[in-house]
């Protein structure tokens, strides 16, 4: 591993593109079990139409209202929606019996969600406004009722009791309000190391105190470059971040990046966004986006100009009364679907600036959002490693998280996965940016081919998911699909993707993992973490990089060596739930070698 420098290239980054074919969630079966043949039976006899009557008509009413949701308006950019008391939740597995989205907040007073004694967390105080007591009970009663995607009204709750005690916290606030007119809530939020955590041994020596064995291995640079250099982060070349658009509309917008120039034909399409849901993109700070109405692009809705400090940025054209008279419908009833939606991206926006005040850094997720469930290796020192089996991990970076381990196949296996990917044949890497963007192609950023190998491709992908449980330290049973005696149990890894990057400079700019999930998706499933393995030595150029690792020595980041058979682990969230804006990484142009390796995708609680 080395550090060299990079021009920085000021284009919009995508996130990853991954084939949706191999990792649908499998409804098809669920639906069948919901529809019923009406020609069939017309069949029976009288009796038996007479005597079923009612459990026949509830089954048709349910399928048509199951195929109403799943084509209407009301699964905007949801294609696993569906009615919770439609389909029973053993489809998941055993560690989401207990799953509350709520797991992570509180409401009482002098509440200790969690130890944070051992961890880089701490706690923060958050205000939400009072009046939207009803939806921050939903999601109370949304945990309890087990609905997944939000599709009951707040008041056909009212028949579910309440199990958790933390809602009397709430009603209690509720019904004595406090003079600002704000419940108090408490969570924690990831707190950003030191300098002198990231480097305990240059730390000691800046302070004459020696260091123990245990931890002399924590930096591989010399005493005479550390006495060259106070502890400090040098400015870094690349200034790219995320930013996130909300849409406060009652109609879906079509979002645009304005592109170098300005001019009309340099526009470029990052995605549509659904109402009242967020699309997020990487990308520079004087960049400018704007909104249009999904039928005409030609008129300008509202723009921005993106920095740092304002990467959360929200489309709202109406007041929240006027919004409210919008959301009525001809009979005057609201559509709570919609209102519900509005109220709840209403709440993370407060929740956003307590967080920002707190943490220093944007809130990119939905509030609330359940720590990462996943088993997260250590990170508190540069050198630092950890032992799976025959797998050494070694931290690289702390922040973002990063690790290496070298050896994880043999130089056979990744001629093996090079050869099992040319004949299945690649095609050009695409870009996307949501769930409702469509994917493009854009040599500027990403110049490259890449095909899917599923898990079962041939014996080697097998033993790759395998190795990656075991190095990752998850139950290597969350990585495959399978049916039991009760359940169908999807996998939370996606396939494995093979990217070839040409000699004479193919790349992939810097660009973020993550994914933002719709803000009615309970789990709130996102990339947790990202293994990518190396297939080839790479002597020259191609190298990994993240340019925003923070670092004592070298202004342009952290950048990785291919070398084949290494993998390297980084995570895409922090452990406070939020997704973490420094896992921005991209691939260096290539010079005269060609470059392959393959990427696993784990997600955090379930696969979207």
């Amino acid at each position: 591993m080395g550090f060299s420098s990079e021009k920085e290239e000021e284009e919009v980054g995508a996130s990853e593109t991954y084939s949706h074919s191999s990792q649908e969630d499998d409804h098809d079966d669920d639906d069948d079990d919901l529809s019923i043949d009406e020609n069939e039976n017309k069949k029976e006899d009288a009796p038996f139409w007479r005597q079923h009557r009612l459990a026949i008509v509830t089954a048709l009413i349910a399928a048509a209202c199951s195929h109403w949701y799943n084509t209407s308006g009301a699964a905007t950019g949801d294609k696993h929606s569906r009615f919770p008391f439609l389909e029973a939740s053993t489809s998941k597995h055993a560690y989401l019996e207990d799953f509350r989205r709520t797991a992570n907040i509180s409401f009482c007073r002098n509440t200790i969600i969690r130890d944070t004694s051992s961890s880089p967390l701490e706690m923060l105080d958050f205000y939400i406004p009072q009046e939207h007591y009803e939806t921050l009970l939903a999601f109370y009663q949304a945990d309890d009722a087990e609905d997944d995607y939000y599709e009951q009204r707040f008041d056909q709750y009212s028949h579910i009791p309440l199990q958790n005690p933390e809602v009397a916290c709430l009603v209690e606030q509720y019904e004595r309000p406090h003079a600002s007119g704000k419940f108090k809530g408490t969570t924690y939020f990831f707190r950003q190391p030191t300098m002198e955590e990231i480097y305990p041994e240059l730390a000691a020596q800046e302070n004459g105190v020696s260091v123990g064995a245990s931890r002399s291995s924590s930096s591989s640079t010399s005493t005479s470059v550390s006495r060259q250099r106070r502890l400090q982060q040098p400015p870094l070349v690349f200034t790219g971040f995320a930013a996130k658009f909300v849409n406060l509309s009652p109609m879906p917008v079509l979002l645009y990046w304005d592109g170098k120039g300005g001019h009309e034909k340099a526009k470029r399409l990052v995605g549509e966004i659904a109402p009242f849901e967020s699309l997020g993109t990487a990308t520079m700070p004087g960049h400018s986006f704007h909104v249009t109405p999904v039928f005409d692009s030609t008129t300008t809705l509202q723009r921005w100009v993106v920095t740092a400090d304002t990467a959360l940025n929200y489309y709202e054209p109406e007041t929240s009364m006027e919004l409210r008279r919008t959301l009525l419908t001809d009979d005057d009833e609201p559509d709570y679907a919609a209102w519900s939606k509005y109220q709840r991206q209403r709440i993370n926006q407060a929740f956003a600036r307590d967080y920002l005040i707190a943490s220093k850094r944007v809130w990119l997720g939905h509030f609330p959002r359940r720590f990462p469930m996943h088993f997260m290796h250590e990170a508190q020192y540069i050198g630092q490693t950890h032992q799976r089996g025959e797998f050494t991990l070694q931290v690289v970076s702390v922040t973002p998280r990063v690790l290496v381990i070298d050896n994880f196949l043999s130089a056979d296996d990744c001629q093996n996965i090079i050869r099992t990917s040319q004949e299945q044949g690649l095609e050009h890497s695409t870009l996307h940016s949501g769930a409702t963007a469509k994917q493009t192609r854009d040599l500027s950023t990403r110049s490259s081919s890449n095909t899917w190998l599923p898990r079962d491709t041939n014996a080697l992908t097998e033993r790759v998911y395998e190795q990656a449980a075991q190095v990752m330290g998850l139950d290597p049973e969350l990585f495959q699909k399978f049916h039991d005696s009760s359940a169908h149990h999807h996998s939370i890894a996606e396939s494995l993707q093979v990217v070839r990057y040409k000699k004479g400079g193919e790349e992939y700019q810097p660009h973020h993992d993550f994914v933002y999930p719709s803000i009615n998706h309970r789990y709130q499933p996102t990339r947790f973490a990202t293994l990518l393995i190396y297939l080839n030595d790479v002597p020259t150029g191609g190298k990994t990089r993240f340019p925003r690792a923070v670092n004592n020595y070298n202004a342009e980041g952290l950048e990785i060596k291919p070398k084949a058979g290494r993998a390297v682990l980084f995570y895409n969230m922090l452990e406070d739930g939020n997704v973490d804006d420094l896992s921005q990484h991209g691939s260096n142009p290539t010079t005269e070698h060609e470059k392959w390796l393959a990427n696993l995708w784990v997600w955090d609680p379930v696969i979207d």
